[in-house]
């Protein structure tokens, strides 16, 4: 992992000496879990929280130059045994009190432009996904973005951020060398480019905290010829010119593919949008007046567990 940004605040689980709560602490707009008068129990939530995936890089440059593919959202998960980015562990679940809390869900990045973070109240936040480079390199986020080729030299794919997604394939440079690299994806890295092999978004995770598997956070891949793929998870596609590359799959968290430009100088070297990203949160012996608002979230039931599926920003009232 390269150099690492500053990290999301870390909730340890219950009977933890580093459990922190926002148990009675104003945000100013709303006490974050904290229910009137104090007289319910608290309860304890299990969660994936995923970030909005970043956006294929964007560029109009000379010739045969390619962008970079789209890093994914950062990816926090505490169901079950399931990891984390990069394959790290299993997250604490955490405890909080009876009352509304708030939900934010990430929007994917434009072309060029890292997504939006994700996250219940304050405590719980996973990092925007980077977006793909076209000058200089891939930019940082949960995942990183690939690299852009430049003609001249090595250019760095983005880092991504400790336990919540992996770093963008790097572009090579030098003569003859015009092929951005794949953006990282939640459980892999982004490929490198290399001539003559598209360079490949990175994996992103599958996750049963719905009820079955669903594979997601895959990274963007890179604007290459031949053109890089998007990773298992929603990656959007690389693209060459006169091609489009794909956005990365809604409420998957999932990066844009990055573009080769073909022609004279002035080339589109333009990439895709990322994908958004999306909030579960999975309750065992929920409070009976457990809730979601508005109406395009859901709630389900598996057998005691309840199961509430963010896809837009809302409230979860317990």
């Amino acid at each position: 992992m390269r150099d690492k940004l500053n990290q999301p605040l870390t909730v340890e689980g219950k009977g933890s000496n580093k459990k922190k709560t926002t148990r009675g602490k104003s945000f100013g707009y709303q006490v974050l879990g904290f229910g009137a008068g104090g007289s319910a129990a608290p309860y304890s939530i299990k969660f994936l929280v995923l970030a909005g995936g970043g956006g294929g890089g964007a560029g109009i440059g000379s010739n045969l130059l390619g962008s970079g593919g789209g890093g994914a959202g950062g990816y926090r998960n505490s169901y079950a045994s399931e990891t984390s980015g990069a394959g790290s562990s299993t997250e604490a679940a955490v405890e909080v009190d009876p009352g509304d809390i708030t939900i934010t869900v990430g929007a994917g990045g434009s072309i060029g432009n890292k997504g939006e973070d994700s996250s219940i109240g304050s405590f719980v936040v996973s990092t925007k996904g980077g977006s793909g480079g076209y000058a200089p390199g891939g930019q940082p986020g949960g995942s990183g973005g690939g690299s852009a080729s430049r003609g001249s030299g090595q250019q760095t794919g983005g880092s991504g951020t400790a336990n919540q997604g992996t770093d963008g394939g790097d572009s090579p440079g030098g003569a003859g060398n015009d092929t951005g690299g794949g953006g990282g994806g939640a459980g892999s890295a982004g490929q490198n480019g290399t001539n003559g092999s598209g360079s490949n978004g990175g994996n992103g995770l599958a996750s049963s905290i719905t009820g079955s598997p669903v594979t997601r956070g895959g990274g963007g891949g890179g604007g290459n010829n031949p053109a890089g793929s998007g990773g298992p998870g929603g990656g959007g596609n690389g693209a060459v010119e006169p091609s489009n590359a794909t956005t990365g799959a809604v409420n998957k968290g999932a990066g844009g593919g990055g573009r080769q430009g073909t022609g004279p100088p002035g080339a589109n070297q333009n990439g895709a949008a990322g994908g958004s990203g999306i909030v579960v949160i999975r309750i065992t012996d929920a409070p009976a007046s457990i809730a979601v608002s508005p109406g395009t979230n859901t709630l389900n039931t598996s057998g005691s567990d309840h199961i509430a599926t963010f896809t837009v920003d809302g409230i979860l009232t317990g």
